[in-house]
């Protein structure tokens, strides 16, 4: 099993009668507190580490997560989450899908992170944003 150390077994009750129980194997990483403590992500080993990153023609979300992101051991979806609230003027209407290219990302921190899931972002709208950024919808 590697570096990992099996803590308890705990049987999970039948959902129904005909079922048979199956064991739960809990797993615990010794010597750190955090799953991603050895990790060399830029991200991970200094929790105020951010970046920026200038999107290129063709390039996802997905694309550019993967390379700053890669290997920290973070979940993808608050990052996905950080970084079109960090970078409103990057997608269309909020969408993680549709990023336009050409515009540079702010890459949030751990620490940015964690404020935005407390609630405490102080987010301002991005003075890069223009009012050809914006799609609308005119008649009925």
């Amino acid at each position: 099993m590697g570096s990992m150390m099996m803590v308890g077994l705990v049987s999970i009750l039948p959902l129904a009668a005909h079922a048979q129980s199956q064991p739960l194997i809990v797993l615990e990483y010794p010597g750190g507190s955090s799953a991603y403590s050895d990790s060399d992500n830029p991200f991970v080993m200094d929790e105020n580490y951010s970046t920026k990153h200038r999107v290129q023609s063709g390039e996802t979300l997905s694309h550019v997560m993967d390379k700053h992101y890669a290997g920290s051991g973070l979940n993808m979806r608050f990052i996905e989450m950080a970084i079109v609230m960090k970078n409103k003027h990057a997608f269309v209407r909020n969408n993680p899908h549709y990023l336009y290219a050409d515009k540079t990302l702010h890459l949030p921190s751990l620490n940015e992170i964690k404020a935005l899931i407390m609630g405490q972002s102080n987010d301002t709208p991005s003075s890069s944003s223009s009012i050809s950024d914006q799609i609308f919808f005119f008649g009925s």
